[in-house]
């Protein structure tokens, strides 16, 4: 794995990533047209969630093509930490109930789901 290094920009504006790879800016202005760093971590949970969905897609040799997953995070009163996250799993109709709901549970087994805090909480939604 590669190794993140961000830099300050500005107050509130910062700029990220791998060596050699697109870099990713957050900002905390309002306007602002890019994430702030919340939002990018519900980006982080939802990629590495569609990821465990492709692996076991592949291994399994059925098609998931299409299905995405909607992550919205809840923050604390003082939005000083996520609280929640609401998950919502959208599948192609080609799969069946019993497809889309092992991979909504499965995808919970990927990395980033293991390393948040166990006191966080899940809304999943299955579609």
């Amino acid at each position: 794995m590669a190794v993140i290094t961000t830099k300050l920009e500005g107050n509130l504006v910062t700029l990220g990533g791998a060596e050699n790879r697109q870099a990713v800016r957050t900002e905390y202005n309002e306007p602002r047209g890019n994430m702030n760093p919340g939002e990018l971590l519900a980006a982080s949970l939802g990629a590495c969630m569609m990821t465990m969905v492709g692996f076991l897609a592949a291994r399994r040799k059925e098609n998931v093509a299409g299905t995405c997953v909607h992550v919205e995070p809840s923050f604390d009163e003082k939005h000083s930490r996520i609280t929640a996250f609401t998950v919502t799993f959208v599948f192609p109709d080609t799969l069946t109930q019993t497809q889309k709901d092992f991979y909504a549970k499965a995808a919970q087994g990927c990395p980033v789901h293991n390393s948040l805090k166990d006191d966080i909480s899940y809304k999943i939604i299955v579609k």
